[in-house]
Protein backbone atom coordinates (compact mmCIF):
# COMPACT_ATOMS: atom_id res chain seq x y z
CA UNK A 1 0.00 0.00 0.00
CA UNK A 2 2.75 2.44 1.16
CA UNK A 3 4.38 1.71 -2.33
CA UNK A 4 1.21 2.58 -4.25
CA UNK A 5 1.15 5.47 -2.21
CA UNK A 6 4.70 6.97 -2.77
CA UNK A 7 4.27 6.25 -7.01
CA UNK A 8 1.27 8.55 -6.80
CA UNK A 9 3.03 11.34 -4.28
CA UNK A 10 6.01 11.14 -7.14
CA UNK A 11 3.58 11.31 -10.03
CA UNK A 12 1.80 14.35 -8.46
CA UNK A 13 4.89 16.14 -7.21
CA UNK A 14 6.22 15.94 -10.75
CA UNK A 15 3.50 17.25 -12.59
CA UNK A 16 2.58 19.66 -9.93
CA UNK A 17 5.99 21.11 -9.41
CA UNK A 18 6.90 20.81 -13.66
CA UNK A 19 3.63 21.49 -15.13
CA UNK A 20 4.64 17.45 -16.89
CA UNK A 21 1.15 15.69 -18.40
CA UNK A 22 0.23 13.32 -20.78
CA UNK A 23 -0.03 16.09 -23.69
CA UNK A 24 2.96 17.66 -23.00
CA UNK A 25 6.41 19.02 -21.08
CA UNK A 26 6.75 22.90 -20.87
CA UNK A 27 7.61 25.13 -23.50
CA UNK A 28 11.30 25.07 -24.16
CA UNK A 29 13.72 27.82 -22.55
CA UNK A 30 15.54 30.18 -24.13
CA UNK A 31 19.31 30.93 -23.49
CA UNK A 32 22.19 33.63 -22.79
CA UNK A 33 25.27 32.84 -22.35
CA UNK A 34 28.01 34.73 -20.60
CA UNK A 35 31.71 35.26 -20.54
CA UNK A 36 33.67 36.01 -17.27
CA UNK A 37 36.57 38.92 -18.24
CA UNK A 38 38.48 37.14 -15.78
CA UNK A 39 40.11 33.75 -17.58
CA UNK A 40 37.57 33.75 -20.14
CA UNK A 41 34.85 30.67 -19.16
CA UNK A 42 31.65 31.20 -20.14
CA UNK A 43 28.61 29.61 -18.49
CA UNK A 44 25.25 29.55 -19.74
CA UNK A 45 22.08 30.25 -18.30
CA UNK A 46 18.63 29.80 -18.88
CA UNK A 47 16.46 33.08 -19.70
CA UNK A 48 12.95 31.83 -20.40
CA UNK A 49 9.54 33.17 -19.47
CA UNK A 50 10.31 31.15 -16.54
CA UNK A 51 13.04 33.23 -14.67
CA UNK A 52 14.74 30.00 -13.67
CA UNK A 53 18.04 30.90 -12.28
CA UNK A 54 21.82 31.26 -14.29
CA UNK A 55 23.86 28.04 -14.12
CA UNK A 56 27.37 30.36 -13.15
CA UNK A 57 29.58 27.70 -11.76
CA UNK A 58 30.89 24.54 -14.08
CA UNK A 59 28.07 22.66 -15.34
CA UNK A 60 27.64 18.64 -14.08
CA UNK A 61 26.55 16.00 -16.55
CA UNK A 62 23.99 14.40 -14.66
CA UNK A 63 24.74 10.42 -16.72
CA UNK A 64 28.52 10.86 -15.78
CA UNK A 65 27.89 8.30 -13.29
CA UNK A 66 25.76 6.47 -15.38
CA UNK A 67 21.60 6.33 -14.67
CA UNK A 68 19.65 7.81 -11.73
CA UNK A 69 20.34 4.75 -9.49
CA UNK A 70 24.23 5.60 -9.27
CA UNK A 71 23.44 9.26 -8.07
CA UNK A 72 24.12 8.11 -4.96
CA UNK A 73 26.62 5.33 -3.28
CA UNK A 74 25.86 2.43 -0.95
CA UNK A 75 27.59 4.10 1.76
CA UNK A 76 25.06 6.82 1.57
CA UNK A 77 22.14 4.74 1.15
CA UNK A 78 22.90 2.72 3.95
CA UNK A 79 23.12 5.72 6.15
CA UNK A 80 19.79 6.57 5.54
CA UNK A 81 18.48 2.58 6.00
CA UNK A 82 18.85 1.72 2.66
CA UNK A 83 20.68 -1.43 1.74
CA UNK A 84 18.69 -2.87 -1.32
CA UNK A 85 20.08 -1.63 -4.54
CA UNK A 86 17.40 0.95 -6.43
CA UNK A 87 14.36 -0.04 -8.69
CA UNK A 88 15.24 1.93 -12.06
CA UNK A 89 11.55 3.42 -13.80
CA UNK A 90 10.42 6.12 -16.13
CA UNK A 91 8.91 9.56 -14.36
CA UNK A 92 6.80 12.09 -15.90
CA UNK A 93 10.32 14.06 -15.59
CA UNK A 94 12.32 11.41 -17.14
CA UNK A 95 14.36 8.40 -16.21
CA UNK A 96 14.08 7.63 -12.09
CA UNK A 97 15.59 5.56 -9.34
CA UNK A 98 13.36 4.25 -6.39
CA UNK A 99 15.25 3.11 -2.48
CA UNK A 100 12.56 1.84 -0.33
CA UNK A 101 14.05 1.81 3.43
CA UNK A 102 14.43 -1.94 5.08
CA UNK A 103 12.15 -0.29 7.65
CA UNK A 104 9.65 -0.07 5.70
CA UNK A 105 6.79 1.08 8.17
CA UNK A 106 8.96 3.84 9.73
CA UNK A 107 12.08 4.66 6.94
CA UNK A 108 11.95 7.38 4.46
CA UNK A 109 11.45 5.91 1.20
CA UNK A 110 12.92 8.49 -1.82
CA UNK A 111 14.16 9.02 -5.42
CA UNK A 112 16.03 10.73 -7.77
CA UNK A 113 14.91 11.67 -11.34
CA UNK A 114 16.52 13.07 -14.65
CA UNK A 115 14.84 16.02 -15.67
CA UNK A 116 15.11 15.74 -19.14
CA UNK A 117 11.48 16.72 -20.17
CA UNK A 118 11.44 20.02 -18.03
CA UNK A 119 14.53 21.86 -19.58
CA UNK A 120 16.14 21.72 -15.83
CA UNK A 121 14.30 24.02 -14.21
CA UNK A 122 12.72 25.79 -15.99
CA UNK A 123 9.65 24.13 -15.96
CA UNK A 124 9.46 24.62 -12.50
CA UNK A 125 9.63 28.49 -12.32
CA UNK A 126 6.93 28.53 -15.46
CA UNK A 127 4.27 26.74 -13.30
CA UNK A 128 5.80 27.94 -9.89
CA UNK A 129 2.21 29.98 -9.51
CA UNK A 130 0.57 26.60 -9.27
CA UNK A 131 2.31 24.75 -6.43
CA UNK A 132 1.18 25.95 -2.95
CA UNK A 133 4.76 25.30 -2.26
CA UNK A 134 7.98 26.84 -4.36
CA UNK A 135 11.14 27.57 -2.38
CA UNK A 136 13.82 28.87 -4.71
CA UNK A 137 17.33 27.88 -2.39
CA UNK A 138 20.87 26.98 -3.76
CA UNK A 139 22.70 23.34 -3.57
CA UNK A 140 26.00 22.78 -3.43
CA UNK A 141 26.04 26.55 -5.46
CA UNK A 142 23.68 25.27 -8.04
CA UNK A 143 19.92 26.51 -8.06
CA UNK A 144 17.25 24.42 -6.72
CA UNK A 145 13.88 24.61 -5.39
CA UNK A 146 11.88 22.68 -3.17
CA UNK A 147 8.32 22.33 -3.59
CA UNK A 148 5.41 20.05 -2.52
CA UNK A 149 1.67 19.92 -4.11
CA UNK A 150 0.18 20.57 -0.47
CA UNK A 151 1.98 22.02 2.44
CA UNK A 152 5.72 20.20 2.45
CA UNK A 153 4.79 20.06 6.56
CA UNK A 154 3.34 15.42 6.07
CA UNK A 155 6.03 13.61 4.90
CA UNK A 156 6.49 14.68 1.30
CA UNK A 157 8.59 17.36 -0.36
CA UNK A 158 10.61 17.16 -3.88
CA UNK A 159 13.65 19.55 -4.11
CA UNK A 160 14.54 20.04 -7.90
CA UNK A 161 18.39 20.90 -8.40
CA UNK A 162 19.34 22.68 -12.11
CA UNK A 163 22.93 21.04 -13.06
CA UNK A 164 23.62 22.58 -16.48
CA UNK A 165 21.67 24.35 -19.33
CA UNK A 166 18.36 22.25 -19.80
CA UNK A 167 19.65 19.89 -17.59
CA UNK A 168 19.34 18.70 -13.61
CA UNK A 169 17.57 16.31 -11.08
CA UNK A 170 14.64 16.00 -8.76
CA UNK A 171 15.04 14.36 -5.31
CA UNK A 172 11.44 13.19 -3.84
CA UNK A 173 11.27 11.77 -0.22
CA UNK A 174 8.33 10.69 1.64
CA UNK A 175 8.86 10.42 5.64
CA UNK A 176 6.95 7.67 6.65
CA UNK A 177 7.76 8.39 10.58
CA UNK A 178 5.07 10.92 11.78
CA UNK A 179 7.20 10.84 15.47
CA UNK A 180 10.17 12.39 13.59
CA UNK A 181 10.96 15.97 13.27
CA UNK A 182 11.80 15.58 9.81
CA UNK A 183 8.46 14.25 9.08
CA UNK A 184 7.32 18.25 9.25
CA UNK A 185 10.19 19.51 7.52
CA UNK A 186 10.92 17.79 4.77
CA UNK A 187 12.22 19.80 2.46
CA UNK A 188 15.44 19.29 4.98
CA UNK A 189 15.71 15.79 3.88
CA UNK A 190 15.60 16.25 0.12
CA UNK A 191 17.51 19.05 0.31
CA UNK A 192 20.54 17.01 1.98
CA UNK A 193 19.81 14.07 -0.58
CA UNK A 194 20.41 16.48 -3.26
CA UNK A 195 23.10 18.13 -1.59
CA UNK A 196 25.04 14.85 -1.57
CA UNK A 197 23.95 13.77 -5.60
CA UNK A 198 26.07 17.28 -6.16
CA UNK A 199 29.13 16.30 -4.39
CA UNK A 200 29.20 13.12 -6.19
CA UNK A 201 28.82 15.30 -9.80
CA UNK A 202 31.19 17.22 -8.44
CA UNK A 203 33.57 14.41 -8.18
Amino acid sequence: MRRAVLAVLSAAAITALAGCSMQGTPSPATTTTTTTAAGGQTTTGSAGNGDAPAITGPELDVSKLGGPCGLLKSDQLAARGVTKPGTERTDPAGPACQWRPDDRADGTSFSISFLEKTKGLEGFYENRDKNPVFEPIEVGGYPAVNGDPTDAKSGTCSTAVGTAKDEGFLVQINVNDKKLPEYTNPCSVSSAIAETVVENLKG
